[in-house]
């Protein structure tokens, strides 16, 4: 019994990465909180023939899920005015909601230091656009499924960095009439989700989109990350009223390990 405790006692001492991989094989749980700064360019002729553009803060809650593989969910909201004219003279009121789940498998070895994700995200994303109290009013709602892929390199055992992209497969498009509203809307009213997933299915020659991520983290505690994001959005419907969207979002979030 002697001789098995110390033989047990020289292998872990000798060999710490044994005990690293058997913590390393329970996964990795984050949550966090961000603040960001939204640059939002939309033209949207349900809305209106000029172009809207504007900036302003919007937020972040997510959660993760890191072991080989990546689960991710998160919540983003945000509210800005946009301004339109030769003079910037008329001033639109602009709200957008994004909820998102996505899980990326990793295709490369365990130990490797640049890694390679594949895997797909369901997402829901609402703008809203409101003149003077809902004197006009638009709004795009889209959800369903898209085709993700990132890559991620290790810098340091403190510091990583990577890249994502994602693109819509399947989604569903809900849009409001030339008018502003109509019956359903009005039916409605009082029951938003019921407008927002009133969707009907949009191929890629309506509906096109593209995301696009780079993300830096540092650990700068031992139960605390710090995460720099840039995140570039598109989308750009295809139908009669025309609806075309450009964001350009910088932001920072603090994660919290455990």
């Amino acid at each position: 019994m002697k001789t098995a405790l110390t033989l047990f006692f020289l292998l872990f001492c000798r060999h710490p990465s044994v005990l690293a991989q058997a913590q390393e094989s329970f996964p990795t749980h984050y949550i966090g909180i961000g603040l960001g700064y939204s640059f939002d360019h939309i033209s949207d002729q349900n809305f209106s023939p000029l172009h809207q553009k504007g900036q302003g803060l919007f937020y972040t809650l997510f959660y993760e899920q890191r072991k080989e593989n990546i689960l991710k969910i998160a919540l983003t909201y945000g509210n800005n005015s946009l301004k339109s004219g030769a003079n910037d003279d008329f001033t639109s009121d602009h709200y957008f909601v994004d909820v998102g789940i996505s899980y990326l498998k990793n295709l490369a070895a365990s130990d490797a230091v640049t890694k390679f994700y594949l895997g797909g995200a369901y997402g829901l994303k609402i703008t809203y656009l409101d003149w003077k109290d809902q004197d006009a009013f638009s709004y795009i709602a889209t959800n369903g499924l898209s085709l993700s892929g990132a890559v991620k390199t290790k810098i340091n055992d403190k510091q990583r960095i990577g890249t994502t992209v994602g693109i819509p497969v399947v989604q569903f498009l809900s849009r409001p009439p030339y008018n502003g509203i109509d019956e359903f809307i009005i039916a409605h009213q009082d029951n938003p989700a019921a407008i927002i997933f009133n969707g009907k299915l949009a191929s890629f020659e309506s509906y096109k989109a593209i995301t696009w991520n780079i993300n830096y983290s540092r650990e700068i505690l031992a139960h605390f990350n710090w995460n720099v994001n840039y995140d570039f959005s598109l989308q750009k419907v295809d139908q009669e009223q025309e609806y075309k969207s450009i964001s350009n979002r910088i932001s920072t979030s603090v994660l919290y390990k455990f």
